[in-house]
């Protein structure tokens, strides 16, 4: 009802459900930043209020930035696959191994990439030059990019790219990603007693970080509590 499904999906395909609960996920998270600005309020007032964070209204706020189009010129919105529909190339595409996900953001970044996949005279062809004309002509941009990127692996091809300042990132399957090194540098996954594995805190607080006591009670599990002096 919000739109979001008729929004993802690949250009010729139907609808497509998100892979994962984000309406539910974004409405916690509102429900939270709802509690501290009143806890805020309080501090000036002295009096509670009571706060509200609704699913459907938390769909409709992810609507960027199909809603915004939507409002400046009346064009509806309609569905670009991995790309973003305003900005070319921000899409994933193939490589000679894995495919990548590349962010280019302005007209430096693509002469950056193409310079790394050895077509820097692409940057000042006139069809792609602006991000305008790279917009408008991304399907035969796009065609050209992955052409050239099918000689490279694509996770090396991400590291030269983070290193020309070109965002990028290799498209992990889920287990590949729990295991990554960034991940285990984050402390985003959370190992507990009885072979409990989960994901760990996405905020991080320097005085007073998160810490892990119990894992979550199951059915016909005894709770195991752990001590309260050790952060895990």
């Amino acid at each position: 009802m919000t739109g979001i499904m008729s929004i993802n999906g690949e250009a010729d395909g139907g609808p497509l459900r998100v892979g994962l609960p984000v309406v539910d996920m974004v409405t916690g998270l509102n429900a939270v930043i709802g509690v501290l600005l009143a806890l805020q309020e309080r501090q000036r007032s002295g009096r509670g209020q009571f706060v509200e964070a609704a699913l459907y209204d938390s769909g409709l706020s992810l609507l960027h930035p199909h809603a915004a189009n939507l409002f400046m010129d009346g064009t509806a919105p309609r569905r670009t696959g991995n790309a973003h529909p305003n900005i070319y190339p921000y899409d994933a595409l193939a490589t000679g191994t894995d495919p990548v996900f590349v962010a280019v953001g302005n007209d430096r970044q693509f002469a950056s990439l193409c310079r790394c996949i050895g077509l820097p005279d692409l940057a000042e062809d006139p069809l792609y030059r602006t991000a305008g004309a790279r917009s408008v002509h991304r399907d035969g941009l796009k065609q050209r990019l992955e052409a050239a990127m099918a000689a490279f692996d694509g996770r090396a091809l991400v590291d030269q790219l983070m290193a020309a300042g070109v965002p990028a990132a290799p498209v992990l399957p889920v287990a590949d990603a729990l295991q990554h090194p960034h991940t285990l540098h984050r402390e985003m996954v959370v190992e507990m007693p009885g072979d409990y594995r989960g994901i760990g805190a996405p905020v991080k607080l320097s005085r007073t970080p998160a810490s892990y006591r119990h894992a979550p009670l199951t059915p016909g599990n005894a709770f195991l509590p752990v001590d309260d002096s050790a952060k895990h």
